[in-house]
């Protein structure tokens, strides 16, 4: 294991491999982009393994060199291909396992970041491997507290981040709901709160940016609703800010979001944000946005027409939001922990997982 501190190696920072095993493109993906230009910006030389190669391409920094990887062999390959790594930070049990099968070779310190409340692995079977390949692993990140307390075993808190971004006009009469079509999100509740708060007949759009397995089933659901002509189903987002910043409220009904990037990001234009109240979102939003209870959709439809029907209040939780996530979720401080934590990895002073240290858990 290296001694060197962050600002004192030979090319003027640490060598980090970023590493995700998909050929995907959502929220750990975008997040992965922007942790690695971060600290590419700062003087770290990053390679991103994983991603989908067209969309990983396009958002990272020219300097920052990119691996497809889909699957774990090739992502163990390219950790193997990448001599002279100071420290490699997994994200997701796939990635894991490609830097345990790489860690034979190259002995770098890994990292992981915990991105879900729940263990590792998805299957009984993929659990059981997942203990496994954990075990190298040197320090475990939770995204949330709301993680920390899902997850077995010490972590160290660091939340996820976005870089600030300029404030929204709020005036455009758009509500967006940027995420996964999956049941885990939830995306039929936001679709009932729509419909039953009647903005669309108002001329306000409800703008569903996102992939997912419920997109045909939702369809249907705002034909059945009366909805559909409000509606758009924009698939994948490419340029999310300008969504974003095109838009004056986001709806969030993810029951139990882990972090919730696309709610962030909502903050950083100072959106307001109508969200579950439950997972990360009691933390991000908090009382600075508007909360209901999970599954509501009759609450959230009343919480979206107070803000369509007064500009006044848009702004001023706006505002409050905005507030909030350059204070506790801004890129920068983001990086700093990212920072201190790669220090205290590589210089040896971080104590291996499962060693009967107490839980390393830093607060926002």
């Amino acid at each position: 294991m290296s001694s060197q501190t962050l600002r004192g190696t030979d090319h003027g920072g640490l060598q980090v491999v970023q590493i995700v095993v998909t050929d995907a493109f959502a929220g750990v993906e975008r997040y992965v982009c922007q942790v690695a230009n971060g600290l590419g910006a700062r003087g770290h030389r990053v390679e991103v393994v994983g991603g989908a190669p067209d969309r990983m391409a396009a958002e990272l920094d020219p300097a920052v060199v990119h691996h497809p990887a889909a699957s774990l062999a090739a992502g163990a390959l390219a950790l193997v291909r990448a001599r002279g790594v100071d420290l490699v930070h997994a994200h997701m049990t796939a990635a894991e396992g490609a830097a345990f099968a790489a860690h034979i070779v190259d002995r770098a310190p890994i990292v992981a970041t915990r991105h879900f409340a729940a263990e590792r692995g998805s299957t009984p079977l993929n659990r059981a491997a997942a203990r496994v390949t954990s075990r190298p692993i040197v320090a475990d990140v939770a995204i949330s507290e709301f993680v920390a307390r899902s997850v077995a075993g010490p972590t160290t808190l660091i939340p996820n981040a976005v870089a600030d971004r300029p404030q929204a006009d709020l005036v455009a009469p758009v509500v967006v709901m940027l995420q996964r079509l999956d049941d885990e999100k939830a995306p039929d509740v936001g679709l009932r709160a729509w419909a039953a708060s009647g903005l669309g007949g108002d001329g306000w759009r409800l703008v569903v940016a996102g992939s997912g397995i419920l997109r045909s089933a939702l369809e249907r659901l705002a034909a059945r609703l009366g909805c559909a002509d409000s509606v758009t189903f924009a698939g994948q987002v490419a340029d999310t800010d300008g969504l974003l910043a095109g838009a004056s409220a986001l709806l969030a009904p993810a029951p139990a979001e882990p972090f919730g990037l696309s709610v962030v990001e909502a903050m950083s234009h100072g959106l307001p944000v109508v969200a579950a109240a439950g997972g990360a979102h009691l933390e991000t939003v908090g009382d600075a946005g508007i909360l209901f209870p999970p599954g509501d959709d009759a609450a959230a439809a009343a919480a979206l027409e107070r803000l369509a029907g007064d500009a006044g209040l848009r702004h001023s939780v706006g505002r409050a939001l905005r507030a909030r996530q350059q204070e506790r979720y801004g890129l920068d401080l983001h990086l700093d922990r990212l920072e201190a934590l790669y220090t205290s990895v590589v210089d040896g002073h971080h104590h291996p997982r499962g060693r009967g240290h107490a839980t390393a858990t830093t607060r926002p």
